[in-house]
């Protein structure tokens, strides 16, 4: 009876082991998952927060930036009204639309340009005062020599061509398209060289 009872005892054995790493599996898989779900909760709570204090942080910083808009619309709008005063004839040169928005670049006024009369011309030929005409792009050495014997030797002569210089020069060089660009060359190089 041993002989048979020794095998069933063990194929127990065997069902009562693998029961109980099944059920050990089991409980651990049931462990992890509930840490898994914690951490999760865990990491969407402080994501959830971090969002939350972001959208503190540009809604404070939006209401801080329309708060200097305004203050800056306030001085803005003082300050003309401030100059109104000052201006009893209403000439309007002072008064802005109303509620105008701040301008965001500064622009840069060109200063019209002058002809060079004989007299300056002569007198900056007398001085030897010369600027290097080649710099402008589509002035040569030969251009140049011919702008030179004409009595334009420096930036600011070509700078203060007018129109009706353009056109006398566009039918002497033949070139009366890239006489404007020239002369607007000629002014910021002038500005470059001397005002800087």
């Amino acid at each position: 009876m041993m002989d048979v009872l020794s095998p069933i005892v063990v194929l127990g054995l065997l069902l009562a082991a693998l029961a109980g790493f099944v059920l050990g599996w089991w409980i651990r898989g049931r462990q992890m998952a509930g840490r898994e779900l914690t951490l999760k909760r865990q990491f969407d709570n402080r994501l959830s927060a971090i969002e939350q204090d972001a959208r503190h942080v540009l809604e404070r910083a939006r209401l801080e930036s329309e708060a200097s808009r305004r203050k800056i619309e306030a001085e803005r709008d003082r300050l003309y009204t401030r100059l109104s005063k000052l201006d009893p004839e209403g000439s309007g040169i002072v008064n802005p639309p109303p509620r105008a928005r701040l301008s965001r670049t500064r622009k840069i006024r060109k200063r019209p340009a002058r002809p060079a009369s004989a007299a300056e011309r002569a007198r900056a030929r007398a001085a030897g005062e010369r600027d290097d005409l080649t710099r402008i792009k589509g002035i040569g050495p030969a251009f140049e020599a011919r702008l030179n014997e004409m009595g334009y030797r420096t930036y600011r002569d070509l700078a203060r061509w007018t129109s009706e210089d353009l056109d006398t020069l566009g039918k002497g060089l033949g070139a009366r398209i890239r006489l404007k660009e020239w002369s607007d060359r000629a002014a910021e190089l002038h500005r470059r060289k001397y005002d800087a």
